[in-house]
């Protein structure tokens, strides 16, 4: 196997660069599968850091852990169900080896290079030498709060699609272990109970003249269906977070919380594309900035019209995203478009000071249609 590469926002550009990926939706480089798949890692797992930082400077650790853990849990259990859902339509028993092979993430063995241990119906093993979840964690988030994130969700997305699996955690890179170890198993009884709930649905189908889709396909997703699949997850994590805090400190204070680290999430990203380009001897201007960006164009998972992309000008119109689809049937409300008003000024910022953003409209406000533009001051 080879050497794991961490998902940086340098090494997932090289890799585009290599391969000459072509510009896309408003002039965006069009990633592939893995590309988009490592790319939102990157910029969700800086979300929760960000978050999970300001949390605990607001509210102090304890009760920062108390609360992000209950968020964890509610967005494992969410995920957990959803995966249960598919198998069930599916007339699949949920068992280990459904859980793995229908879990939300998309192709997860090429992106992170695991390595099986053992496969079977009712147990599987993997290690991971590598985590792009853990590449950012490990600076942008205290330890505890890292810890408990990868501790939370994987038992409770199993426990959520079938209470008779557990997990184990042998070694975990936030803990600061060499690696990644993850251990899912359920009793041979439980297997076969099952496996045997699975042939009566199967049965009540027939019975009613219902025809399931049995086994998906293995194989990689399309680029497109990639950045679906992870946009969810992002909007999942981030609205998990959003309630968790409504429900304890109320609009007001959560407010004050989600647009801080917003505005830190952004200024951080934009940091990092400045050195990046910096480096390489690029011009930081408008173009530059857009072309390069963190997060890519796949397909028509967002649509853009109206585009213009010059040196010191962009603007778009965005009429369909991944994302705004996402946070309207998760319910986030006004919350979801704190995330782009905060974070989008400040990475322009953070790359280049004379660059300024505006967004008279924007989906998750409830118009129709999302109207960004970009500018040079100087």
């Amino acid at each position: 196997m080879s050497e794991y590469v961490p998902s940086s926002y340098t090494n997932i550009l090289n890799r585009m660069l290599s391969r000459k990926a072509p510009p896309g939706q408003g002039g965006h480089l069009e990633g592939d599968t893995e590309d988009v798949t490592q790319a939102i890692t990157r910029i969700d797992t800086a979300m929760y850091g960000f978050l999970a930082r300001e949390i605990s400077e607001t509210l102090g650790m304890e009760d920062a852990d108390f609360l992000l853990r209950e968020a964890v849990k509610d967005f494992g259990r969410y995920r957990g169900n959803d995966m249960r859902r598919e198998v069930e339509r599916r007339g699949l028993p949920l068992d280990v080896q459904r859980l793995m092979a229908y879990w939300d993430l998309p192709s997860l063995e090429e992106s992170w290079e695991m390595q099986h241990k053992d496969k079977s119906p009712h147990y599987e093993g993997y290690d991971l030498p590598g985590c792009p979840f853990h590449d950012y964690l490990r600076y942008l988030c205290p330890q505890q709060l890292s810890v408990l994130m990868c501790e939370e969700v994987h038992v409770a997305v199993a426990k959520e699609f079938n209470p008779e699996i557990d997990v184990w955690y042998p070694s975990l890179l936030t803990r600061g272990q060499s690696r990644c170890l993850f251990r899912f198993s359920m009793t041979l009884d439980a297997a076969d109970r099952a496996g045997r709930q699975a042939e009566r649905l199967r049965a009540e189908a027939a019975a009613e003249g219902r025809t399931l889709e049995g086994e998906k396909k293995p194989g990689m997703t399309d680029p497109e269906t990639t950045f679906r699949m992870m946009a969810r997850l992002f909007c999942l994590f981030y609205h998990s977070i959003v309630n968790e805090l409504l429900r304890g400190l109320g609009q007001d204070q959560t407010e004050d919380i989600v647009r801080r680290a917003m505005r830190k999430w952004g200024a951080w990203r934009g940091g990092d594309m400045a050195q990046d380009h910096k480096e390489r001897g690029w011009k930081p201007d408008v173009e530059t900035f857009v072309t390069y960006y963190d997060d890519l164009s796949a397909g028509d998972a967002w649509l853009a019209e109206n585009v213009t992309l010059a040196a010191n000008e962009h603007s778009k119109d965005v009429v369909q995203s991944a994302y705004a689809d996402y946070f309207d049937r998760f319910g986030t409300g006004r919350f979801a478009a704190m995330l782009w008003e905060e974070a989008l000024p400040a990475q322009a910022k953070a790359y280049n000071p004379d660059m300024e953003v505006s967004i008279p409209s924007l989906l998750e406000r409830g118009d129709d249609f999302t109207r960004i533009r970009y500018s040079m001051t100087a």
